[in-house]
Formats: structure tokens, C-alpha cells, sequence
């Protein structure tokens, strides 16, 4: 198993996350778009390179979460399918090979009694707009040799979610998921079907705990079955991100963890 740290957000520059990725011995590091310091505009490929081959550790990248590819809106839908391109192409010139991503619920209205999904009330579109989007960016990624994984954001239990992850996965041969171990327990393993009725076609993983209020928490101080997805991971080669937030969790999580693993 391959292990990995988030871009920590008190660490306002990429080489403070490096430091400690080398102090952990860890793998890699995943460039979280949402951050300014994380964008092919402030790291070239070119400066990836050099940082790969200068301390020897691997990069993966999340998407910006804002990232929606079946907005009703052309010039939106357009402007995110472009920036996925471009961040296909920015990770095959840095030669990483994992992109995470998540699938955007979209807009509810809330009614008095319930709450109503816009891309659920309009489902059809919705799913001919979110194939036609997915078929540009799984031609380029497959040519391009970049696994492109959706992630399980508290939403694959969500029943328009549940058919458009389907459509995808009986679509396109390259439909890959990444497993979030701790969304999952938050929605009380509401999401677990589905990610294991796609077994094969998960090829990576966010591990952190859940305490029975908050995700995101050290590793072994809340109710997630760690062992269990640790099995998982090691039987599907997963490279694994210990998706905690900070410097002092991270390094709790990771020494946990080895013991574990020893």
C-alpha cells in the first residue's frame, strides 16, 4: 500500500507539506485544488518534476469540489469540463496518475414538507448532460493514462447519484472510484453497497475516522472498521490518503497506523 497525506491548509506553501511527508516517510502528497498553492498555474508541471525527483515522493490531485459537470448552464458546464481537461493534461505532463474527484449533487429546493433536488426533478438531462461531459474527459484521461476516481462525498446513496454512477460505470471501461472511508461511516455505511458492488474499479482511498459527529478525525478514535478497509486496500493495490487536517493529527494517525501495521 502506498501512503499518502492531504495539503494541509496551515502549511501555506507546497514545500512546508513536503517536510513533513519526508518526516512521516510517506509516499505522496494529494494537491487539493481548492488551494491556491495547488493549481497548475502555481506548480508546472515542470516544478513537479523537480520536486518528485528531488525528494522523491509522488504527487496525486483532487479537483476543486465546485467542480460541477451536469450544470443546465453551457457556459459553466463548459468552464469545468475545461478546467478538468486542462488539470488530465497538467497531471500526465507531472506524470501523476490518480485524479479524485467528486460528483456534484447540484441545487435543492426545500419544500414545507421535503427537500427536492433540481437534477433529480429534471433527471434525464441531468444524466444526458453528465454522460456527454464524462465521454470528453474518460476519452482524454484514457489517452493520457490518468485514472480519473470518483469519490463518495455522503452522496452515493442518493438515488439520481446511484443511477449516474451507474450509467458511468456501464459506459466507459476507465470508471474508476475512490473509497472515503469516513463519508461513508457518516452516512452510516449507507454508500458501502454500491462502492462494493464496483469493487475492481476503486483504485484509491481516503482514510480517516468518524466519531459519531465529526469525519476527518485522527485514525482509531472513532468507529470506522480501519482494519477491514486496511484488507481492502492491500487486496486492490489502493494508494491511501490519511485524510486528516492537520500537522499534529496527521502525525498521530501515521504512527497509529504503523503500529497496526506491523
Amino acid at each position: 500500500m502506498r501512503l499518502g497525506m492531504p495539503t494541509l491548509i496551515e502549511f501555506r506553501d507546497i514545500h512546508e507539506n513536503i517536510r513533513l511527508c519526508k518526516e512521516l516517510n510517506l509516499d505522496f502528497i494529494e494537491l487539493n485544488m481548492n488551494l491556491p498553492i495547488c493549481l497548475p498555474e502555481s506548480m508546472p508541471a515542470n516544478e513537479i518534476m523537480r520536486l518528485k525527483k528531488l525528494y522523491g515522493i509522488d504527487f496525486t490531485i483532487h479537483l476543486p469540489e465546485e467542480i460541477d459537470l451536469s450544470s443546465f448552464h453551457l457556459p459553466i458546464r463548459r468552464g469545468h469540463i475545461e478546467r478538468c481537461k486542462e488539470t488530465i493534461e497538467w497531471a500526465h505532463a507531472a506524470e501523476i496518475k490518480t485524479l479524485n474527484m467528486h460528483l456534484n449533487n447540484g441545487i435543492y429546493f426545500t419544500l414545507p414538507q421535503q427537500r427536492v433536488w433540481i437534477n433529480e426533478q429534471y433527471e434525464a438531462k441531468y444524466l444526458e448532460l453528465l454522460l456527454d461531459s464524462f465521454a470528453e474527459l474518460y476519452d482524454l484521461s484514457n489517452k493520457l493514462s490518468v485514472k480519473l476516481c470518483i469519490e463518495n462525498a455522503c452522496n452515493f446513496n442518493v438515488s439520481f447519484i446511484k443511477r449516474a454512477l451507474n450509467m458511468l460505470s456501464s459506459t466507459f471501461d476507465n470508471f474508476y472510484l475512490t473509497w472515503d472511508v469516513g463519508h461513508d461511516a457518516k452516512v452510516n455505511y449507507a454508500e458501502q453497497p454500491l462502492i462494493l458492488s464496483h469493487a475492481k474499479q476503486v483504485r484509491h482511498m481516503h482514510l480517516h475516522d468518524f466519531n459519531g459527529k465529526s469525519d476527518h478525525q485522527p485514525l482509531f478514535t472513532g468507529v470506522v472498521p480501519l482494519e477491514n478497509r486496511l484488507k481492502f486496500a492491500s487486496e486492490h493495490d489502493l494508494s491511501i490518503v490519511v485524510e486528516v487536517k492537520t500537522s499534529f493529527a496527521l502525525k498521530e494517525s501515521i504512527y497509529k497506523l504503523r503500529e497496526i501495521l506491523s
